[in-house]
């Protein structure tokens, strides 16, 4: 496990539960990574190598560093912090096990947001589930702190059932646009600028990756020179300020499309609803960046035009570009799936 006062830690001020194996170059030692065209079928073999990590230009880096002052993620996060005030008033009674990778610049914000509650980084795979060792730590280690597990945004709701399945605590991500978590910032499909950020730049460690049972899984770390720390303290300087109306009490003044939800209601009786398709497209904005990061995608599809996609997607298209993947606006069929981008993948057929 990575020491509170490692370089690591300090990033983002969180304890990262994980067994470390050494360092790897991220660009030249290709067999501890597993191909980009590789899918995850159901076998949690899958999960024993981490995905690789791409070399992202300095301008592409300038780019991230300049959408991150974004008040629709501010305002998703004010009502995010809200909802979980909601649940618990008291931050110091709070712990936010923030889900590696997505749910760590979260769970900065929240702890900025919400005075008194403490994040750290644990990891999580569909199917294996949550890294139970460290989840057992955590509870050891803070036994008076009520636990709701952190994400960045949830996709076709893989994270939220493994999470339900611990009976430990609720799920509060940014961006919900199917409406799986407990508690969420907005449930329409945006943009969130931090689903760029890598493991090289922003974190000095690979993917994690499951090494066997009652053990932590591991992963590699990177030298410091791959690490933008610059785009770190940009993220978190533009958190919004504690002032900025976090109260349970709190209601927007007027309705607007990043508006607090309202599906958490502590005396409704009927359990909230989960949208879901099935589709062989990796959707929404920020499970597509992914894609365009780790993955290996053919096609990028938008709901909107071009003119609209150059507007509010402008870090989508550089990626694509880069990894010369195809653009298409326009394609009205993702309206049934509730949301504006979507992307085919290039997999293996065994």
């Amino acid at each position: 496990m990575i020491d509170q006062s490692s370089p690591v830690s300090k990033m983002w001020n969180q304890t990262v539960y994980a067994k470390f194996a050494g360092q790897v170059d991220p660009f030249e030692d290709h067999q501890f990574f597993r191909p980009l065209d590789r899918a995850y079928t159901g076998d949690n073999t899958f999960w024993e190598t981490p995905s690789p990590e791409p070399p992202l230009s300095s301008e592409f880096w300038e780019t991230v560093k300049n959408h991150l002052d974004d008040d629709r993620i501010k305002e998703a996060a004010i009502c995010l912090a809200r909802e979980i005030l909601m649940h618990e008033p008291d931050p110091n009674r709070l712990i936010f096990p923030a889900i590696l990778r997505a749910g760590t610049p979260v769970a900065d914000w929240l702890v900025r947001l919400l005075p008194g509650s403490v994040a750290v980084s644990v990891s999580l795979f569909a199917g294996l589930g949550i890294d139970k060792t460290a989840l057992s730590r955590i509870k050891s280690e803070y036994p008076d702190r009520k636990i709701v597990f952190v994400d960045g945004w949830t996709g076709r709701g893989g994270v939220a059932r493994e999470i339900r399945k611990t009976g430990l605590g609720p799920l509060a991500v940014l961006i919900d646009p199917w409406n799986w978590a407990d508690f969420s910032g907005v449930r329409e499909d945006i943009f969130c600028p931090s689903a760029c950020f890598t493991g090289v730049a922003t974190q000095g460690f690979s993917r994690t990756f499951f090494t066997g049972e009652n053990e932590l899984f591991a992963t590699y770390s990177f030298a410091e020179k791959y690490w933008r720390k610059d785009v770190v303290k940009a993220w978190q300087a533009t958190c919004p300020k504690p002032e900025a109306g976090v109260k349970p009490e709190t209601k927007p003044e007027t309705k607007t499309d990043t508006q607090c939800n309202d599906h958490f209601d502590t005396t409704a009786q009927k359990p909230k609803e989960s949208f879901y398709k099935q589709t062989d497209l990796r959707i929404h904005a920020n499970e597509v960046c992914r894609a365009l990061i780790n993955a290996d995608p053919e096609e990028l599809y938008f709901f909107h035009d071009k003119d609209f996609v150059s507007r509010n997607f402008k870090l989508l298209l550089l990626l694509a570009e880069q990894r010369g993947v195809k653009v298409n606006y326009d394609d009205l069929r993702l309206a049934e799936l509730k949301t504006f981008v979507a992307c085919s993948l290039r997999v293996k057929k065994n």
